[in-house]
């Protein structure tokens, strides 16, 4: 294989790993930040520290799953042209994606 072939199907996995790792860091302190107002605020079905434990732990799992997603994708959609345009729309998906469940579980917790 050719180094220009090894690097192009390498780059892929690694743009959306680093991509999606960084988003949902970003989105998990950020929520983590608002927790209190979060959970406590007006309407809220749960005021308890488990409900905030409970969301902080799903939070952590779908971090994790996001994050293997992104490799996996980036392996498998690897292609030669564009490779790091490729790898930034997996970690845009994946990140979207975790957008979508922590609204979920802020909305049912």
């Amino acid at each position: 294989m050719a180094p220009a072939r090894r690097t192009a199907a390498l780059l892929t996995p690694l743009v959306a790993a680093a991509g999606t790792a960084a988003g949902v860091l970003v989105l998990f302190f950020g929520q983590r930040a608002l927790a209190p107002v979060l959970a406590g605020g007006p309407g809220a079905v749960c005021t308890e520290p488990d409900c905030v434990l409970g969301v902080g732990l799903w939070l952590i799992v779908g971090g994790v799953i996001a994050l293997c997603a992104s490799l996996l994708a980036g392996t498998v959609f690897r292609h030669r042209d564009r490779p790091v345009r490729r790898g930034l729309l997996i970690a845009l998906w994946c990140v979207a994606a975790y957008l979508v469940e922590s609204v979920v579980l802020w909305i049912l917790a």
